[in-house]
């Protein structure tokens, strides 16, 4: 498997129906120092209405793995999907999230991020809800 190369983050379309969440990261440019990084993440960050975090939807990549995410904040747990979750369309990345919902009767903000390695190279990306 190739090191994958990060890239700039653009904008989330994320469909929610009764077979779960998929969310179409658009990506841009490459970023980055130019080296390879040895993982990075592209999600999106849902806060309530009182903007405490809920839940966060997310892709990994790596050399080693590619996967899907969820990460809920109140009972810090996590749900990991595979590399089947995840398609490379090469301006996008969809992952599906089956069996799982916005989960919020008051949704605050839902936004879009990438962090390179854990350190934050887009916070505030546009997220279009399509239900």
């Amino acid at each position: 498997m190739s090191i994958p190369t990060p890239r700039e983050l653009l904008a989330v379309h994320v469909a929610a129906d009764t077979s779960g969440i998929t969310a179409t990261f658009t990506l841009g440019d490459p970023i980055g120092p130019g080296q390879p990084a040895e993982w990075f993440t592209y999600g999106i960050e849902l806060t309530g209405a009182d903007g405490a975090l809920v839940k966060h939807f997310g892709v990994r990549l790596s050399e080693q793995e590619t996967k899907a995410f969820v990460f809920e904040f109140e009972s810090a747990t996590q749900a990991n999907y595979d590399a089947t979750h995840v398609t490379d369309r090469g301006a996008s990345l969809v992952a599906r999230f089956p069996d799982s919902s916005l989960g919020v009767d008051a949704i605050g903000t839902v936004t879009g991020f990438a962090t390179i390695e854990g350190e934050d190279v887009a916070a505030g990306v546009p997220v279009q809800l399509l239900t």
